[in-house]
C-alpha cells in the first residue's frame, strides 16, 4: 500500500528578516502559530498524522497545539534551534552543540524521543554530526534543482542509507524532477498537483509533501519585498488551506495511507528503534 508522508517544517515566520525588512518577532511567531492551528484542525478532520520538524522558538510559542498533535499520534522531529541558523557555516563541534541543545530541549519539553531531522532550508551539517546526535533518519534531500539554493537533480528519489542514516527524500517526479510541495503547489495550484502526484509515486511507494505553518495564515502587504518574497506569500491563508484539503481528499481516494516518517520506516522493514508511542 502506498503511503502519504505529510510533513511540516514547524518554524517561526522569518521571511521579513530574510529580506532585511522591519518585523516584530513576537508577531512572526504568532503568524506561525495561527497557521499551525488552522492546519492541525484540517489534519484532525481528515485523520492525517504528520511529522513536524520543529525549531525551539516555534515549539516554545506553540507548545499547546504541538502537544495536542502529539496526542493524536503525530511525530515530532528536529528542524533547527532557530530557523536563522546555518549549520553549514558552523564548525562540526558548534553544529553538534547547537542541534544537540535543541534536541534535548524538545525531548524534555514534550517527553518524546526524537528520531529524525530535516535541516532548515536543507542546509545540513555533515552526516557524522547527525549520527552523533543519535538520530535514526533524516529528510534532508529534495532531489531536484532549485536555482540559487541546491542542485540534487541526480540524487535518489526513494529512501536509502546515507552515512549510516536512513534518508527519506521529499517527493519529486521522475526524469524532470518536478517538485510539488509548498511553493510549487501553492503557486501552480491543483492542475500542477494532478500532473505530478501520480508520477511522483512511481518508484518510491509514497507521496512525501512538506509545508510550513505560516503558509496557512493571511499576510499583509510588505513594501520592499522582492519578487521571490512576494511569490513565497502568494495564495497563502484560506486558499492554501482549501488546496491542501483537496490534496488530502485526493490522497485518501487514491488509497494512500497517512503515516509519520518513523511509522512508515518501521512498516517498510527499516531498522528503527521502537521509541515512544508518539513516534
Amino acid at each position: 500500500m502506498a503511503r502519504l508522508l505529510f510533513t511540516v517544517d514547524a518554524e517561526e515566520f522569518d521571511l521579513p528578516a530574510e529580506y532585511g525588512l522591519a518585523h516584530d518577532s513576537s508577531e512572526c511567531l504568532a503568524i506561525s502559530r495561527r497557521g499551525f492551528e488552522a492546519l492541525q484542525d484540517l489534519l484532525r478532520r481528515q485523520r492525517v498524522q504528520a511529522t513536524h520538524f520543529a525549531t525551539v522558538p516555534f515549539a516554545d510559542h506553540a507548545s499547546g497545539p504541538l502537544r495536542e498533535a502529539l496526542v493524536l499520534d503525530h511525530e515530532l522531529a528536529l528542524h533547527a534551534f532557530s530557523h536563522r541558523d546555518d549549520c553549514t557555516k558552523m564548525t562540526e563541534a558548534a553544529a553538534l552543540e547547537r542541534l544537540g541543545a535543541a534536541k534535548r530541549k524538545l525531548e524534555a519539553e514534550f517527553s518524546v524521543t526524537i528520531r529524525g531531522y530535516r535541516a532548515n532550508r536543507f542546509r545540513s551539517p555533515a552526516r557524522r554530526v547527525l549520527k552523533d546526535l543519535g538520530l535514526a533518519w533524516t529528510s534532508n534531500l529534495h532531489p531536484t534543482w532549485v536555482p540559487g539554493s541546491y542542485n540534487n537533480f541526480s540524487k535518489p528519489r526513494a529512501p536509502h542509507l546515507d552515512g549510516g542514516l536512513i534518508e527519506v527524500p521529499v517527493s519529486v517526479t521522475p526524469i524532470l524532477r518536478l517538485p510539488l510541495s509548498w511553493f510549487w503547489l501553492r503557486n501552480f495550484g491543483w492542475p500542477w498537483f494532478l500532473a505530478t502526484a501520480r508520477r511522483a509515486l512511481q518508484g518510491t511507494g509514497y507521496l512525501h509533501i512538506y509545508v510550513h505553518p505560516w503558509e496557512f495564515t493571511e499576510h499583509i502587504a510588505m513594501p520592499g519585498l522582492p519578487l521571490m518574497g512576494r511569490l513565497s506569500l502568494r495564495r497563502t491563508g484560506p486558499p492554501f488551506l482549501e488546496l491542501v484539503e483537496r490534496v488530502l481528499r485526493w490522497s485518501a481516494a487514491e488509497g494512500l495511507k497517512p503515516a509519520t516518517i518513523s511509522q512508515y520506516l518501521r512498516e517498510e522493514g527499516w531498522n528503527m528503534p521502537e521509541g515512544c508511542a508518539c513516534c
